[in-house]
């Protein structure tokens, strides 16, 4: 079994889950899609929803449309629409605000609600001059012809690397996201925390609320980051709600630090991997699918750098007994492509 990552491709070992869920970006297959919260309140059928944009809400975590939509019954009904991915990624893919308008009569595909009435998850919209935008930064055409975004653009502003090895920074950039790495998750769920996420009840959902996310779910999204040496200790910088870690490098270490969603790290090096260690983190969830995250958590995280500086290898060691009859282990990389950090600007749709 599978699954995808804002193009991240995921092999899951050792654990079977029970029933398709979609996790912020990362998808169990067969279902393929791009986000930062659950799908699993969405029907699995993709159906279409013609009307009229009558509102543009251009926004993280997801962007979002209102739709006038003319039912079966001739009636004028006002449709609550959200997009796949976030701003960066729909920006990543050539896909930018001037290209909806109110008044603009358009074709929607993608999943209506399950729970909540006239909702619709869109992945795909037809443009009033013809043109198919993909919302899906790994998504593929539903209509053809003309298209903007998608997993083909996303690939292609992969190629554009920088020259890191002529700039010297080593581990002192932003990294970003790859279309298509490798990257291998072993889950080993405790039957108590398969339980526990079978309980959960999808609208409560912390993405939904704008609500900063904690280890390891932040180091786990589709939005770049940026190591910044500060000589005692180093800054990681990520995108995805404003957020910084601290990493207390040898002889900068804290005493009595307050548990926190993002935790206490301590780092040092070896050669050219930086290891992390991170305790002390009080984030309830795993994953963003109601998979429970004790306090007994700990983490250790290994970011190697490449020979020519432009790639950045990740491997996470997770212990938690509680949730995992074993560590769990998750492994991937990111790539130098000279991107900068923006400002998330999180509001609730």
């Amino acid at each position: 079994m599978g699954f995808l990552y804002l193009g991240f491709k995921f092999y899951v070992k050792d654990q079977v889950m029970r029933f398709i869920i979609v996790i912020s970006g990362l998808f169990l297959f067969p279902v393929v899609v791009v986000s930062h919260h659950s799908r699993i309140g969405y029907v699995d059928e993709r159906q279409e929803l013609r009307g009229e944009i009558v509102d543009v809400i251009w926004r993280n975590p997801h962007i979002g449309f209102t739709l006038d939509v003319v039912n079966e019954a001739g009636e004028r009904e006002l449709w609550k629409i959200e997009g796949f991915g976030s701003i960066y990624a729909l920006h990543r893919t050539g896909i930018t605000e001037e290209l909806f308008n109110t008044g603009d009569q358009v074709i929607m595909a993608g999943q209506r609600s399950n729970l909540q009435p006239q909702e619709f998850l869109a992945s795909h919209v037809l443009l009033a001059n013809g043109t198919e935008a993909v919302l899906q930064a790994n998504g593929e055409p539903y209509w053809g012809g003309e298209i903007l975004g998608g997993r083909a653009q996303w690939e292609a502003d992969e190629t554009e690397t920088v020259n890191a090895t002529h700039e010297n920074r080593g581990l002192f950039r932003v990294w970003s996201i790859p279309a298509l790495a490798d990257r291998v998750m072993h889950s080993p769920f405790t039957e108590s925390a398969i339980a526990a996420r079978a309980m959960w009840d999808p609208l409560d959902n912390f993405a939904a609320r704008c609500e900063p996310e904690g280890m390891p779910r932040i180091m786990i999204n589709p939005h770049p980051f940026e190591f910044v040496d500060e000589g005692a200790t180093i800054l990681l910088r990520v995108e995805l709600y404003d957020q910084v870690r601290t990493i207390h490098m040898p002889g900068s270490e804290v005493e009595d630090v307050p548990a926190s969603p993002l935790g206490y790290s301590i780092g040092h090096w070896e050669s050219n991997t930086l290891v992390v260690e991170t305790t002390k983190i009080n984030w309830a969830y795993f994953d963003n699918i109601g998979t429970p995250q004790s306090d007994f958590v700990e983490m250790i995280e290994r970011f190697t750098l490449s020979d020519n500086q432009s790639r950045l290898n990740y491997h996470l060691t997770i212990t938690d007994p509680v949730t995992f009859a074993e560590p769990a282990t998750i492994m991937g990389h990111w790539l130098a492509l000279g991107e900068a950090i923006a400002p998330f600007a999180c509001e609730v749709y």
